[in-house]
């Protein structure tokens, strides 16, 4: 098991991806190559969201599926995100 800190880490890092592409194609809308990046990372991230929302919680509501919550839905188990929990000296 994946810890939930690193799972979060991957989860930012490729929403920030995300997040950079698409200001850039607000601006270059028939950039080829960006359009690939933004689709591939938006493939990346859902699959991170759903791993870390079978894994931990859901993270947004679009997280939220029969298949993956059945058993423990519930947004106030566990630490949320922004819950900054220092473990080993390093939040």
């Amino acid at each position: 098991m994946r810890e939930r800190s690193q799972c979060l880490l991957e989860i930012d890092e490729i929403s920030f991806t995300l997040n950079d592409l698409n200001l850039y194609l607000d601006t270059h809308p028939e950039d080829q190559e960006a359009l690939s990046a933004f689709n591939q990372a938006s493939t990346k991230r859902k699959q991170l969201m759903e791993a870390f929302a079978k894994e931990f919680d859901p993270l947004t509501i679009n997280c939220i599926t029969p298949e993956i919550n059945q058993q423990k839905f519930s947004w106030t188990a566990g630490p949320l995100p922004w819950d900054n929990q220092i473990k080993g000296g390093a939040l």
